[in-house]
């Protein structure tokens, strides 16, 4: 079912006046279920309407942030370190602000990748990190070969390919999350969500926006193995 734009814009509306409220009592970095992922919505409300005042409140969570994560946070994608600073160079490299992402990512690169012994960590936690690594190679990053030379060995060991660890099936993940969030707004079930992007107002709010202005980029941030599962699963049930 298809809505008209007019109704679009509203639920955008709202979903951005409760998350300029509560998002900052969060208390929870991450992208998916924290700061991290309201950050997103707001980046992008801001170039949609043009309004700063929701790219000045973005910036106020990152700053936020920065200030609770240290390298006893969690490195997972999900909720800790490598899904923040992959969020991070995503917002960079689309333009959404200017910033040298070796200096804004100087201690995630540390944390994450630079003096960990990957060599004790799970498959998951590789993974997770080389999600991380495909993002800081991809951008501009004086550090790609470093970066390189130490994960992809680790990558290569365990038999995952860096270049299929972005989504690529962005048209079926947006339709199904744009589909998924409607639904919920014809069960009148919408605001009983949380406020990231996990089972959260953030996530259906990107999806809106997605709808409006026809940028599906923010899909790439999340990973295949991601995908793979319904997409009800992913965004409306932890």
């Amino acid at each position: 079912m298809k809505y008209r734009k007019e109704d679009i814009e509203l639920k955008v509306r709202q979903i951005s006046d409760i998350l300029l409220i509560n998002g900052g009592f969060l208390n929870n970095p991450g992208l998916f279920s924290g700061e991290m992922g309201i950050v997103l919505f707001f980046t992008r409300y801001a170039r949609l309407t043009q309004n700063d005042l929701y790219l000045d409140y973005a910036f106020g969570l990152i700053e936020k942030l920065q200030c609770s994560i240290n390298q006893d946070t969690p490195i997972n994608y999900r909720h800790g370190l490598a899904g923040i600073g992959s969020a991070i160079e995503y917002l960079v490299q689309n333009g959404y602000f200017e910033a040298d992402t070796d200096e804004v990512l100087e201690d995630f690169d540390k944390w994450i990748v630079l003096t960990r012994n990957l060599s004790y960590l799970s498959i998951n936690e590789i993974k997770d990190i080389g999600y991380y690594a495909s993002w800081r190679i991809s951008g501009n990053s004086s550090k790609k070969e470093t970066i390189m030379k130490i994960i992809l060995p680790q990558l290569e060991k365990h038999s995952i390919m860096p270049d299929l660890l972005r989504t690529n099936n962005t048209n079926s993940f947006r339709e199904k999350t744009y589909n998924s969030c409607m639904e919920l707004i014809a069960k009148n079930n919408f605001w009983y969500n949380e406020l990231g992007l996990q089972n959260g107002l953030a996530g259906w709010g990107l999806s809106l926006l997605t709808e409006l202005d026809e940028d599906d980029s923010w899909f790439s941030l999340f990973p295949n193995d991601f995908c793979s599962t319904p997409t009800n699963q992913l965004i409306i049930n932890h």
